[in-house]
């Protein structure tokens, strides 16, 4: 059994389509022979996300804990801000070496 417009996925597994609307353009939003600047994909983000070092992952987990900003934190006033990079810097210590893991030790392993 042969389903129609597969074919060209058969003969070609690389072969991109685009779908348009009914003006022709591409969803994309590029028209007239202009190429769309390229969306992030899942794996870029996780590229970007893998090649961060572990203080940076616990730096943005800290952020979005606090739901701010990168931008958010250079906007403070200072003192505000080194307090804020303060305590960020004492939980990258914690969490690096290791006695974050030991503040949960005791586990009720019965459930």
């Amino acid at each position: 059994m042969q389903i129609t417009g597969y074919s060209s996925y058969a003969t070609n597994p690389y072969a991109q389509t685009r779908s348009t609307t009914k003006s022709g353009a591409s969803e994309s939003g590029a028209s007239n022979g202009e190429v769309a600047a390229p969306k992030t994909s899942a794996a870029d983000a996780f590229l970007a996300e893998a090649k961060k070092t572990p203080a940076q992952r616990i730096r943005d987990d800290w952020l979005a804990r606090h739901k701010m900003s990168e931008e958010d934190l250079q906007s403070m006033d200072s003192k505000k801000r080194e307090a804020i990079e303060k305590e960020i810097a004492e939980e990258i210590k914690r969490k690096l070496s290791g006695k974050d893991a030991q503040r949960g030790a005791a586990l009720n392993m019965v459930a």
